[in-house]
């Protein structure tokens, strides 16, 4: 009861003394509770802060206790009535974090749909494909299941150029039948000549683009990517995504077939790349080092990723070693 009341239990005693003898003088009161004079004097102050005293000119102690009746009544009352604002305060919190908690469900509804947005208008769809081309900063993964015109292919060129230069590192597997084509069989060469990488395999399951993991297109239906698409940007769906493609790569057969071996021996450019990779420096640093652009060492080094199967460079720096290279 007495923490209740905001009292000490000393407060408490000193109360309960006042009570039963008023007329007690101060070194009585400090001796009886075995406190010094100032520690009493603050106890008796906070008594009638809280209504359990009242100051006194008559009373030794300069104070005078408030009747039980009175003033610890009135405490309670006090006490009640703020327990009553607490708890009218909490139910006007618990009302703002039901609304904030529907807020948030309503949110949430609509941020899971935007995460799987459908795209059927052909403009629509190209400027979300450019758009998240433009913004790729590391790998953009494709199943490609169409074929191409001429023209679309010359014009296709140009984008590529453009995401190659910037080091982003393209993979992409065609159908076996699409890479005996000639213009598109040139195309893939000029790509690989390029730093990109590309692999053929006799089915594919979809039309795909995946960018930097964190994005994907996938056709509306599997090989025909001319009736709109869904753009995936769930982390969990994106991921399954990838993880399709990797199991395609795996088993998809590269464009100019096994390559050369591990044997060959490196040519000067690609020993200086690799030993300055083996000593931690980043691509930029070897570049600089070089006297290299950033490209050339980004194309050199996919084309060791590729020529080794490697998938990281510490992978790369161990088949290096292994192979005799460093």
């Amino acid at each position: 009861m007495i923490d209740e009341l905001g009292l000490t239990g000393l407060q408490w005693e000193l109360y309960r003394a006042l009570l039963w003898n008023p007329r007690t003088e101060p070194r009585e009161l400090a001796a009886a509770l075995d406190v010094d004079t100032a520690s009493l004097e603050a106890d008796l102050r906070r008594l009638e802060l809280v209504g359990l005293a009242v100051g006194s000119t008559s009373s030794p102690s300069r104070f005078r206790p408030v009747y039980p009746q009175v003033g610890l009544q009135r405490l309670l009352h006090q006490k009640l009535d703020q327990h009553d604002e607490e708890g009218h305060q909490l139910r006007e919190l618990s009302a703002e974090i039901a609304e904030f908690g529907d807020e948030f469900a309503a949110h949430r509804r609509e941020y899971e749909v935007s995460l799987l947005n459908e795209v059927t208008d052909p403009g629509e769809m190209a400027s979300r494909v450019n758009e998240l081309v433009r913004d790729s900063t590391s790998e953009i993964l494709s199943f490609v299941t169409n074929t191409f015109s001429e023209a679309s292919l010359t014009h296709a060129r140009v984008g590529d150029q453009e995401v190659l230069d910037r080091g982003v590192r393209a993979r992409s597997i065609y159908l076996d039948a699409a890479v005996e084509e000639g213009p598109t069989r040139d195309y893939l060469h000029w790509l690989e000549s390029q730093g990109a990488f590309v692999r053929s395999a006799p089915s594919l399951p979809v039309r795909m683009i995946i960018f930097d993991g964190a994005a994907a297109v996938v056709s509306r239906r599997a090989l025909d990517p001319g009736h709109g698409a869904l753009v995936v940007q769930s982390q969990g769906l994106v991921a399954a995504l990838v993880s399709l493609f990797e199991a395609y790569w795996g088993h998809a057969r590269p464009l100019s077939g096994a390559g050369p071996g591990p044997g060959v021996r490196l040519s000067a450019v690609e020993h200086d790349i690799l030993t300055l990779l083996a000593q931690g420096m980043k691509d930029d640093a070897i570049a600089h080092r070089l006297e290299l652009s950033v490209r050339t060492v980004r194309r050199a080094l996919n084309q060791l990723y590729e020529r080794t199967g490697s998938g990281s460079r510490f992978e790369l720096g161990v088949k290096a070693t292994r192979f005799g290279w460093l």
